[in-house]
């Protein structure tokens, strides 16, 4: 029995080996691994629980005017979180939507006119309310005219957070590069970039890649969770924006200017990620659609 149990957990780590080679992911630790780690307390955790407690005491709702490639799993990771969700996209009820809800969240994934002139009624209805709203500028610097949408958009809507790639960032900031798509393009900006960017903004800086950064004009934050398979599937990002607004929406106090909820919420998503990789190495079932499965399935647990 021991040996059939050690050539079980040695095939484990070869069907794994192969997403290893593919991604650079980390070894993978096994079934009995996960069920001992799930019994350790840690400050880690107890910061988790103090930024989902939030979100599930209030279970605020997300108004997510959101991607059409990812909108399905935008609404689940909100849902996981423990907020609602609702996605309204006509003209004749956004500002009524907005009105009930506690965050609004603004992806610009496939943008055209009637996108941006409902984003731009939501955003303004939200400002007026005082509700935090979280901009996603997928593919900023693809072309001209996602950069000219983005520029009405900001110049008529105040964003509370901007959670963008360092390549978004970069056309943000006004930089030309190759573009890669909605890819980051390896372009890489400074923190006092990045807090010039914040400054002009007037907003809080969600920024992913290797290391991600929390950033404000005052204050940057820094975590580097995560793995390489977040970049394998469509949407990791989309769904960090979901749920960094439901965060926002949960924990009202710390939803202004204070750059910690944007940090806990990078660090905690991508730490959720690796985990989930490790659950779905452990498990036998690897492939880049079970992973984001494990990432939401983590998400809910938390």
């Amino acid at each position: 029995m021991a040996g059939n149990a050690g050539r079980n957990r040695s095939d484990e780590r070869d069907r794994c080996g192969v997403l290893q080679k593919k991604f650079g992911i980390e070894p993978p630790i096994l079934p009995w691994e996960v069920f001992f780690m799930s019994f350790c307390g840690s400050a880690e955790q107890n910061s988790r629980n103090h930024l989902f407690d939030g979100i599930r005491k209030q279970r605020p709702l997300v108004h997510a005017i959101t991607n059409a490639v990812t909108r399905n799993d935008v609404v689940n990771m909100i849902l996981a979180s423990g907020a609602a969700a609702i996605c309204a996209e006509n003209v004749r009820e956004v500002e009524e939507i907005v009105s009930i809800s506690r965050a609004l969240l603004l992806n610009i994934g496939m943008p055209d006119e009637n996108k941006l002139e409902v984003m731009i009624l939501a955003g303004r209805k939200a400002n007026e309310l005082g509700i935090p709203v979280v901009l996603d500028p997928v593919g900023a610097g693809a072309s001209a005219y996602r950069r000219e949408f983005l520029a009405k958009l900001l110049s008529e809507v105040h964003m509370t957070a901007v959670r963008a790639n360092m390549s978004e960032a970069a056309a943000l900031q006004g930089m030309t590069f190759a573009s890669q798509g909605v890819e980051a393009a390896g372009i890489e900006l400074t923190p006092s970039a990045l807090q010039e960017l914040a400054g002009r903004l007037d907003t809080m800086l969600a920024i992913t890649g290797e290391t991600d950064y929390a950033v404000n004009k005052e204050e940057i934050r820094t975590s580097r969770t995560g793995t390489p398979l977040l970049k394998s599937i469509t949407g990791s990002g989309c769904m960090l924006s979901g749920l960094l607004a439901a965060s926002l929406a949960g924990n009202p106090e710390d939803a202004g200017r204070d750059v910690r909820i944007v940090h806990e919420t990078l660090r905690i998503y991508g730490q959720a990620a690796a985990d989930a990789e490790k659950e779905m190495c452990s498990s036998g079932h690897i492939g880049t659609a079970t992973f984001r499965t494990y990432l939401i399935d983590r998400i809910s647990r938390m």
